[in-house]
């Protein structure tokens, strides 16, 4: 027999004799009810600020993988996960190596939220991202002009979108001077 054969009065009716009566029943479903109504009343500017972060940085990773090899099918349709994706970074590459622990906390604060339906990006976290030497110094280059916050949100989306240009600036013209300015640091010339 199928449910839609069932008479759900009928069953709805034997709930409430199982519970010991309306009044059980009902206080039991509230009681249900109001715990599904906390889960589902969070803060959702929040939760969209982390997933918008994770989602960003994942698209870019992922052009970047591609990008750095091409010889690589369609990483769409082999549906890789952002951990198998990160584990595709090549970790000798200093440009992976400054952004990968930030990656794995962004993973982690996602995971966070998946799981728990509840999450607070901390301190800990944004001090995992301000790890990364490169984003620090620019954080710090930028603070000198205009004040950055220090919520560990907004540090959370701009090492995001600092990850995203660490992803596609290899590729731009961007890139070729940061290159320049990189090797030159490491060949020891001197600032003009």
């Amino acid at each position: 027999m199928e449910l839609s054969e069932i008479d759900q009065t009928q069953i709805t009716s034997r709930a409430i004799e199982l519970m010991g009566g309306a009044e059980a029943f009902y206080t039991a479903a509230d009681k249900e009810l109001d715990e599904i109504q906390r889960k589902w009343n969070q803060n959702i500017d929040l939760i969209g600020r982390i997933l918008r972060a994770h989602l960003f940085v994942e698209h870019y990773m992922t052009e970047y993988i591609t990008n750095t090899n091409s010889r690589l099918g369609d990483l769409n349709q082999a549906r890789l996960s952002f951990v198998q994706k990160t584990a595709l970074l090549d970790a000798t590459n200093p440009d992976m190596t400054d952004i990968l622990p930030g990656i794995r906390q962004l993973n982690r604060i996602r995971n966070r939220l998946a799981h728990n339906l509840d999450v607070q990006v901390t301190g800990e976290d944004a001090k995992t991202f301000l790890e990364s030497e490169r984003f620090a110094a620019l954080r710090a280059a930028r603070e000198r002009e205009k004040p950055v916050s220090s919520e560990p949100i907004d540090v959370l989306e701009d090492f995001a979108q600092h990850t995203s240009i660490v992803f596609s600036y290899e590729f731009t013209p961007l890139s070729h001077a940061m290159t320049q300015a990189i090797t030159e640091a490491h060949a020891g010339k001197p600032d003009k």
